[in-house]
């Protein structure tokens, strides 16, 4: 018997696959490329929340500020400035004629504690404007009048003791090389003797204070080459008792009026050095 069957697989294997199917190659555009998304800034590590707020008010603050202190500095330097009258060279000569006499001669001179020849001192007196011839002793008045002499200024003071009377002269002359001769021929170390005529304050320790009273003097100049003050200032001292004379002592005491006439001229020597000093701290405006 014919069997029109097709034999199928043996057992076991497994039918074939039907053949793949054949698609045609599709291209894809290339897609344009995407920027890339910003980045958020991150924080600085540890930086405080609203510094920049207080740096800024800081900056406004110093914008503020720096402008007044540097108007506050320009100011003092202009009085700084102002006061320092040694930068005016016409100034120092006419001094003895700017400045007021209680400012030549101040009410106190200064002491150094400590000295008994160097006291402090009480301003009893201030004499009339007058020429070399009058205010002067005789020799010393001729040597200034040699050297252009213009004029002469006096003040008397006395010892917080009343020990000591003093009368002080700011000799003007025509020249600081000048007032350098003057000084040097009658220099306070030679032991000139009295220089000055004194001044008597009627009704004060100084009432008796006359002519034959002084014992000891001397001079010296005043100021620096830098600022050439064409002065001299010189000095007289002696007793502010009137009825004292140390020249003279009595019985024992006598042998001992040199060593106390020797007192006087020390104290010529701090005087003069004490009010030469304040006279060109004055002039150069550091009172």
């Amino acid at each position: 018997m014919y069997n029109n069957q097709r034999p199928g697989p043996p057992p076991g294997a497994h039918p074939p696959y039907p053949p793949q199917q054949q698609y045609p190659l599709q291209v894809f555009p290339a897609q344009p490329q995407q920027p890339p998304l910003p980045q958020q800034p991150q924080p600085q590590p540890g930086k405080p929340k609203g510094s920049g707020r207080r740096k800024g008010g800081l900056a406004l603050i110093l914008l503020g500020v720096l402008p007044l202190l540097l108007s506050g500095a320009i100011v003092g330097q202009a009085i700084s400035n102002s006061r320092q009258l040694i930068s005016n060279k016409a100034f120092v000569p006419k001094a003895w004629h700017n400045l007021r006499t209680d400012e030549i001669f101040p009410e106190h001179l200064g002491a150094r504690a400590g000295r008994a020849e160097q006291p402090g001192w009480s301003r009893q007196a201030i004499a009339k404007e007058s020429g070399c011839a009058e205010a002067l002793r005789t020799d010393f008045g001729k040597s200034a009048m040699a050297q252009g002499c213009v004029t002469t200024l006096r003040g008397t003071y006395v010892d917080i003791g009343g020990t000591f009377a003093i009368t002080l002269a700011v000799v003007v002359v025509g020249s600081y090389e000048q007032a350098q001769l003057v000084a040097e021929e009658y220099f306070w170390a030679t032991d000139p003797g009295p220089l000055v005529q004194p001044v008597a304050a009627p009704g004060t320790p100084a009432a008796e204070w006359t002519k034959d009273k002084p014992i000891a003097g001397g001079a010296t100049s005043v100021g620096l080459s830098t600022n050439r003050p064409p002065y001299v200032v010189a000095v007289s001292v002696g007793p502010a008792d009137g009825s004292r004379d140390v020249r003279s002592l009595p019985g024992e005491w006598k042998g001992d009026s040199q060593g106390e006439a020797r007192v006087y001229q020390n104290v010529v020597a701090d005087v003069l050095n004490d009010f030469a000093i304040g006279f060109n701290d004055i002039m150069r405006g550091k009172k």
